[in-house]
């Protein structure tokens, strides 16, 4: 009977201490998922820089069909998707979360209450209809990494909107469906973790979403996964593994994923950027940034084995390395010779229209017009 009591009082004592607050778990900053505040506020100055550079891009964004103020959104309650190709509710999916968050992108340069208005009724419209996946081609486990693909551009647009105007209009009710929607979402991403693009894909969506739902633990894990993954798909001399021969697209998947989970992990306070194992005097995605961008110049010849494509301008409608860029030259400041492959790659890159797998427009969002390194120019 002691025993039984003891052991009654154990669990009484338990719950009663999980009810309360763990006082060293790490409360979660956002907006952070990409952007800070901060950043996210400096989108106004864009309109006020005389740069023909960053005339041409805010021309270009401002003429995307993600920037449209009219452009039809259509929410389904079930998305069809297929392996190796792009099914037309996909694609729907897809482009409706990039638009939302080109709406909440041009509120903050332009401060026009139509953008934000527009972005939270995209939102709203796939929050409240959203159910799940139906693959209709190829195995089931698609719809994890579609999942994770998708998830953080929902979550960034939904972060810029809550930083921004018509606070009113985005709602507690809108708030709680958006969370369940993401929920929903992250049933399909927790199963894409392998040892490739996929697994980069997975721990981007769960930062993300550690992030926004300010869930300490998750954040913690994720993490850890960034570790094991750049020490797993990456080598000291920058080379890549898992896809690095299939095609030059597929690692481009992985590097880009770790660059945004670096950033994410940055505005909470945590270096990933400067990671590096044994004796490594340069962090470890550097070396693989620089090793790449010898790829994508024609410095370096295709791997041998490659089995398919040619990395030579393979960047070229990609995203993500205008967030590198930033963080090494501007915010670490770090010298251009020690990377000096990479910085002659973003000095010249002027990619326009990007996959819609990842965040788009980081020339726009982590440009150095936006850090004010324009300042120090000639």
């Amino acid at each position: 009977m002691k025993k039984v009591l003891t052991l009654s009082l154990c669990v009484v004592v338990y719950y009663l201490l999980s009810s309360f607050p763990n006082s060293d778990a790490q409360v979660l900053s956002t907006p952070g998922v990409i952007s800070t505040a901060d950043e996210l506020q400096r989108l106004n100055q864009l309109t006020q820089i005389n740069d023909s550079e960053t005339h041409r891009l805010l021309s270009h964004f401002y003429n995307s069909e993600y920037a449209d103020v009219n452009r039809p959104y259509t929410p389904y309650a079930v998305v069809n998707i297929a392996a190796r190709e792009s099914t037309a509710m996909e694609k729907q999916f897809k482009d409706d979360a990039h638009a939302a968050r080109a709406m909440a992108i041009l509120w903050h340069i332009t401060y026009d209450d139509k953008y934000m208005l527009k972005a939270i009724e995209i939102i709203r419209g796939w929050s409240a209809k959203f159910e799940g996946f139906n693959v209709t081609k190829g195995h089931k486990r698609q719809a994890y990494l579609e999942a994770a693909w998708v998830t953080p551009v929902w979550i960034s647009a939904a972060d810029a909107v809550a930083m921004g105007g018509q606070n009113n209009a985005w709602t507690n009710t809108d708030k709680e469906m958006f969370k369940h929607f993401i929920l929903k979402l992250q049933d399909y991403f927790e199963k894409a973790y392998r040892d490739n693009n996929w697994g980069a894909s997975a721990t981007l969506a769960q930062i993300a979403t550690a992030v926004y739902l300010n869930d300490s633990k998750l954040y913690q894990q994720q993490l850890e996964k960034f570790n094991y993954y750049l020490k797993t798909l990456t080598n000291s001399d920058g080379s890549m593994n898992a896809d690095y021969l299939s095609d030059p697209w597929h690692p481009q998947y992985t590097l880009i994923a770790m660059i945004q989970v670096a950033e994410i992990a940055f505005n909470q306070g945590d270096d990933l950027y400067g990671t590096t194992f044994g004796k490594e005097t340069l962090p470890r995605l550097a070396l693989v940034l620089e090793h790449m961008a010898s790829l994508f110049l024609g410095e370096r010849p295709n791997p041998d084995g490659l089995k398919k494509g040619n990395y030579k301008g393979a960047h070229n409608n990609k995203q993500g390395y205008q967030i590198a860029y930033n963080h090494y030259f501007n915010k670490r400041q770090m010298k251009r010779e020690q990377l000096p492959l990479f910085a002659k790659l973003v000095d010249k890159w002027a990619v326009n229209e990007t996959s819609p797998l990842f965040m788009k427009w980081d020339r726009i969002t982590h440009d150095q017009t936006v850090t004010s390194a324009h300042e120090d120019k000639p």
